[in-house]
């Protein structure tokens, strides 16, 4: 197996753990803010040892604060997306947050000089249409943005610039040793929100607990650790369009287990997202 098929195997795993966040967040009965600090905390617990034995390598003071940086678009990203999901469904929220390939386009264009091809920006605009006809009739249904839709656009933004600053910093170090050091600032800054805040950060039931577990291990841990890895071999660019792949699989999820109703146009829409993602990723 070639390094380049390792590196989309890895993006479509990351992609289908990632597909369960929204389900874990609505599954722990907790504050939002609250889930997105066990979320990197119980991500850390399951990397360490992984980073221990993978050899600790402390970055440059330059990189350090590129990671620093992403650490903090990260956690902006989270938290408003974190909180928009419990404000609407599951499938809207996805969907909103995935809108940050926008956003990444157009920063890999004005801070990277990236030039992007004309199919690519034809697979965008087909993935985009695919992932409003999957919850277009939510959105048409509330006339007024709401806060939650709000939330989840502006997580969208941050979303976008961890894309970019972890594009930035990939290739001068390794993917256990980047997200290791990533998390770091990623539990202080959560955890600041949380004190500061006064939000709740014990005292739960078993199933919030466990839902914490799944999504730093399941969603973070293995989500991430394998999309990280894919950035260091794919560009940006590429990868965030596939990152669309999300709201389509977290709808089937959400089906199942939130008994959220998969609508014959959520179908629909989930065939021409895949097709948009075959474009951006079609090289002749």
């Amino acid at each position: 197996m070639n390094q380049l098929t390792k590196a989309y195997l890895c993006l479509l795993l990351g992609v289908f753990c990632i597909a369960w966040s929204a389900i874990f967040v609505k599954m722990a009965h907790a504050p939002a803010l609250t889930s997105g600090f066990y979320r990197y905390f119980f991500c850390f617990v399951g990397l360490l040892p992984i980073w221990l034995v993978k050899g600790v390598k402390v970055p440059s003071a330059k990189t350090l604060r590129w990671i620093g940086l992403g650490g903090l678009l990260f956690v902006l990203d989270m938290s408003f997306w974190n909180i928009s999901i419990l404000k609407t469904s599951a499938s809207v929220s996805t969907l909103l947050a995935n809108n940050a390939s926008v956003f990444v386009g157009l920063g890999a264009m004005f801070f990277f000089k990236q030039r992007l091809s004309r199919r690519y920006w034809m697979g965008l605009g087909v993935s985009l249409l695919g992932i409003f006809i999957v919850a277009g009739r939510d959105l048409l249904q509330n006339q007024s943005v709401g806060v939650g839709h709000l939330m989840a656009i502006t997580a969208a933004v941050f979303y976008a610039g961890y894309m970019l600053v972890t594009q930035k910093v990939r290739g001068g170090i390794d993917t256990v040793n980047f997200m290791a050091w990533s998390l770091i600032p990623c539990m202080i800054l959560s955890w600041g929100i949380c004190w500061f805040g006064d939000w709740q950060l014990l005292g739960f039931d078993t199933q919030t607990w466990w839902a914490f577990i799944a999504m730093g291990v399941i969603c973070h841990l293995a989500g991430w650790l394998s999309i990280n890895y894919a950035l260091g071999h794919i560009p940006a660019a590429v990868v965030s369009p596939t990152l669309l792949l999300q709201p389509v699989l977290t709808a089937v999820i959400s089906y199942f287990l939130l008994n959220e109703v998969l609508r014959t146009e959520q179908i629909v829409g989930g065939l021409i997202v895949m097709l948009g993602i075959y474009l951006v990723n079609k090289r002749n």
